[in-house]
């Protein structure tokens, strides 16, 4: 079983959010910056910098969401024993093997906004989210195959 799962959103849309956000971050950051080029203190300094460290702390989480949304694609498969599953966003990757037997719960998540429709997985204690955003079917037919591959009964 291959699945690949990527976003029904449309990209002009995240990628015109993600250029909100750089200009927002660089409005903010001139604004509370340039008075720093103009004498001020290290004690003005300590003063400004909770602000500035949360600014940046929010673009960082707004760059990865949106990027994330505009280009985000999961592959998910099963071979040999091993539930397999990367996740990519144009150069950010990340890597997952799970021996399914320790696979221990597999299930749709589907609340009544449907705006998060997901599979869940609980492997070696941890839960971990599979296809944010599919759609109600989509997750409960992904669902119902990886239980039926990974050998769950339910």
């Amino acid at each position: 079983m291959v699945v690949r799962i990527e976003r029904h959103n449309d990209r002009i849309l995240y990628v015109l959010m993600l250029l909100a956000f750089t200009a927002a971050f660089v409005f903010f950051l001139s604004t509370f910056a340039r008075p720093f080029f103009r004498g001020a203190t290290m004690k003005d300094f300590l003063y400004v910098s909770p602000f500035l460290a949360f600014i940046m702390v929010w673009y960082v989480v707004g760059l990865h969401v949106t990027i994330w949304r505009a280009f985000g694609v999961e592959y998910l498969f099963v071979k040999g024993g091993l539930l397999h599953w990367t996740r990519t966003a144009l150069f950010w990757t990340r890597k997952l093997e799970i021996p399914a037997t320790d696979v221990t719960d597999v299930k749709a998540i589907t609340p009544w906004h449907a705006l998060s429709n997901r599979v869940e997985l609980t492997a070696r204690g941890k839960r971990r989210s599979v296809g944010d955003m599919l759609l109600r079917d989509e997750a409960t037919e992904l669902a119902h195959e990886l239980r039926r591959i990974i050998g769950l009964s339910r």
